[in-house]
């Protein structure tokens, strides 16, 4: 009775137990597993300022999964920077969409594979055309895992503010939806986090020295370390300056004041970001124990050249200029000035010529010989006599006269009544013209003849207001007879 019983037992129960098995292989072919966890991580542990990072946003497993999202990612804002996403290298035929929320800190992706969903969908509506087995092949995802596969990268780039610990960390999670059109649990994992660095350079050279306005022996190179400048005796302080590539590196002068006759070092300094780099710029100023550096040359507009000369302790110089020097090339010459005169005076010689004193505008690049009896000068412009060409006409009604202009007596011309003085005289910038010659206020300004246009104004005014006061006199005429004879008229009397 035992053996009956047992043999129904297995031959009942063992159908079961296979039936079982085979539904539960089906049921895991068809049905996506119970959930997922969505980790964050960075590529690398740490990064510097200004480097492109990726973090990778990874599934626990992939149970077949054909669309997730939206996913939020936040991160700081203040440290990173976000700059594209593309989905992961396993998700072929998924299409990947973002957005990034105005004024929220956060990256929002979705990612589906469409051509899968529709195969899923045309198989379970077709089913007079195909069979089960059919559909149930359909449904098969092309892709499914039970591993961790990343779904998306996310890349950012490093702020230059950013200091120690950066984070990123996982929002709301939705939209997980598997091949049995059902939806899948996920869960939040781990978040990301790197060590930022700051970059610190170790940059310690010049992109510019200078030397007051010298020119520098050799020009200047960020990888010459060694250079020379001349000046004059008169130069006793020169300001030396240095400006480093990295802004972050410190520059310091030692030395370019209180300068000795003969030679003087100057070490111009360059520390890196790093406080480990250094470099060290020396420049030698040698001090002439004269007022003239040999050597120099000018060359004017009209391209003569003139070789500067030492001054002469008889050289005479006009009343109200003070020695001093300017710049010629980059190199120091005496020369002598005028408060408000643009122009300078400067005792050189034109080569093959003896030296003499020059006005020299050096705005122009103008060379005019000094002449004492022939030059006026004002508070900021000095005039020389020039020669009249024959090609200039002297103004109407205008004679030649001795004009005196303070100590100084030039040619020049007088008009008819004794009011109006004029001179041809040639500017500081090398033109020439009449100028009116104020004695008596000692002032002298170009000269405008009077316009024909004004004149002729004047005569039709003149002709226009005559006709008027003629018609003005016939009508009065004529309204005065009229009234004699309505006076004279015979009045019929009453009786």
């Amino acid at each position: 009775m035992r053996k009956y019983l047992h043999k129904i037992c297995v031959s009942v129960l063992l159908p079961i137990l296979i039936s079982g098995v085979v539904i539960l292989s089906f049921a895991g072919k068809n049905k996506a597993a119970g959930g997922v966890t969505v980790n964050l991580a960075f590529d690398e542990a740490s990064a510097q300022t200004g480097d492109i990072v990726t973090m990778n946003v990874s599934f626990s497993a992939f149970p077949s999964i054909t669309r997730f999202g939206p996913i939020e990612i936040g991160y700081d804002a203040e440290s990173l920077e976000f700059t594209s996403v593309e989905i992961g290298e396993d998700l072929e035929g998924f299409a990947l969409e973002y957005e990034i929320p105005e004024g929220d800190s956060l990256v929002r992706f979705s990612a589906i594979n469409e051509a899968e969903e529709e195969a899923i969908l045309q198989g379970a509506s077709d089913k007079e055309k195909a069979s089960a087995t059919e559909a149930t092949e359909k449904n098969v995802p092309v892709f499914s895992s039970e591993s961790e596969v990343v779904v998306a990268k996310l890349k950012f780039r490093v702020s230059d503010q950013a200091r120690g610990e950066v984070k990123a960390w996982l929002g709301s999670i939705s939209g997980l939806r598997d091949n049995a059109l059902e939806n899948v649990v996920a869960g939040t994992g781990t978040n990301a986090s790197l060590i930022v660095q700051a970059m610190v350079s170790s940059d310690a050279t010049l992109s510019a020295l200078t030397v007051g306005s010298f020119d520098l022996e050799p020009a200047f190179d960020p990888g010459i370390f060694k250079y020379s400048v001349t000046v004059s005796k008169n130069t006793t302080d020169v300001a030396v300056s240095g400006i480093a590539f990295n802004v972050k590196s410190s520059v310091t002068v030692e030395g370019g004041s209180d300068l000795q006759i003969g030679n003087n070092t100057v070490l111009v300094k360059v520390v890196a970001e790093d406080g480990e780099a250094v470099n060290v710029y020396t420049v030698d100023i040698y001090r002439s124990d004269a007022l003239l550096v040999e050597g120099i040359q000018l060359t004017d507009n009209n391209g003569t050249v003139y070789d500067f000369a030492q001054l002469p302790e008889t050289l005479t110089i006009p009343a109200n200029f003070f020695q001093s020097t300017c710049m010629v090339d980059g190199k120091e010459v005496p020369c002598f000035r005028k408060d408000g005169v643009l122009s300078v005076l400067i005792y050189a010689a034109p080569q093959g010529s003896e030296a003499d004193l020059y006005v020299y505008n050096q705005e122009t690049d103008t060379m005019r010989l000094y002449q004492p009896g022939k030059m006026i000068l004002r508070s900021s412009l000095i005039l020389t006599v020039a020669e009249k060409p024959d090609t200039v006409v002297v103004p109407e009604g205008f004679s030649p006269t001795k004009i005196t202009y303070g100590s100084t007596e030039i040619d020049g011309y007088v008009s008819k009544d004794g009011s109006t003085r004029i001179a041809y005289l040639r500017s500081e910038d090398g033109t020439a013209k009449f100028y009116v010659i104020d004695s008596s206020g000692k002032d002298f300004y170009p000269y405008k003849a009077p316009s024909t246009h004004r004149n002729l104004f004047l005569y039709l005014f003149i002709i226009c207001a005559s006709i008027a006061v003629v018609e003005a006199l016939i009508i009065g005429i004529l309204f005065y007879r009229r009234r004699i004879a309505y006076r004279r008229q015979v009045k019929p009397r009453r009786v």
